[in-house]
């Protein structure tokens, strides 16, 4: 995985957090609600609103209490980063394209919470992740034939043509993916796998955006053509890399789309 540039000053939720011994607090990102608390040495936490002491619903992590840390405290940071798998995305409305056309459209997806801590915060030793939480549940599900695909996040979106300052939130990113359709048959989008991880994130105002994907549908058999542009969106005018790509690479060939079929999956997040 390529270095990490230091991360920008993000706004609230986003940032810097410091716990104070039995002080408990709540922190709210998109729909995810995470209560933390510092005691006896431990960070604790708990996704739902948990009394600090009923100890069964909190997670428990011993922390260091030497190396340059300032007595009765610890220091989190709370770190936004794109999905770990790859996105099904199944658009509200399908739409499909004639040989030749193009088309842009905007998925909204919800970002990944890292909580990291200061192990030595006085040392050059880069924070430790210790959890990471999605800022809105996505149910599991599969791309590809039983015995070879991906497993990945089912997302139902709108896929909006436009976007404007108002959809941008703390908890989502917006990601521009840019379709040239270069068979000879028209391309139905019904269905798609939106790969996350090669994707930049980046800052801009309240809000995330990452960089464009472009992808050329070649045909059925050919599968597409898929490149990152690694660089803001010209839309995000006031943008700052956060972090860049967890897997680099110069393209690659891969299966995009796909009609629907008796496919359901397990609980769905709901529509960003």
């Amino acid at each position: 995985m390529p270095a990490t540039p230091p991360t920008p000053a993000l706004s609230h939720p986003w940032g810097r957090l410091t716990l104070h011994p039995e002080e408990v607090q709540d922190l709210g990102i998109g729909p995810q609600h995470i209560r933390l608390l510092f005691t006896e040495g431990e960070v604790r936490l708990a996704t739902e609103m948990a009394d600090p002491a009923d100890l069964v619903r909190w997670s428990r992590w011993a922390v260091p209490l030497e190396g340059g840390r300032a007595p009765g405290q610890v220091v989190l940071h709370v770190r936004p980063s794109l999905p770990d798998r790859p996105l099904l995305v199944q658009p509200e409305v399908p739409f499909s394209l004639l040989p030749r056309a193009e088309a842009r459209v905007f998925i909204r997806v919800p970002l990944t919470i890292r909580l990291e801590i200061d192990v030595e915060p006085e040392s050059a030793r880069p924070p430790v992740l210790f959890r990471s939480l999605p800022s809105l549940e996505l149910s599991d599900t599969w791309w590809g034939e039983p015995d070879h695909g991906e497993l990945c996040w089912w997302l139902e979106t709108t896929a909006r043509r436009r976007v404007s300052p108002s959809l941008l939130e703390p908890h989502l990113a917006i990601c521009p993916l840019h379709m040239v359709n270069q068979s000879k048959v028209d391309l139905q989008v019904e269905k798609l796998c939106f790969r996350m991880r090669y994707l930049s994130l980046f800052a801009d105002g309240p809000g995330f955006w990452a960089d464009t994907a472009r992808v050329r549908y070649q045909g059925e058999s050919e599968g597409s053509r898929i490149d990152m542009t690694g660089t803001p969106p010209d839309e995000a005018t006031d943008s700052r890399l956060v972090s860049g790509p967890q897997v680099t690479t110069q393209g690659f060939t891969a299966r995009t789309f796909a009609r629907l079929r008796a496919f359901q999956p397990l609980g769905l997040g709901g529509p960003p």
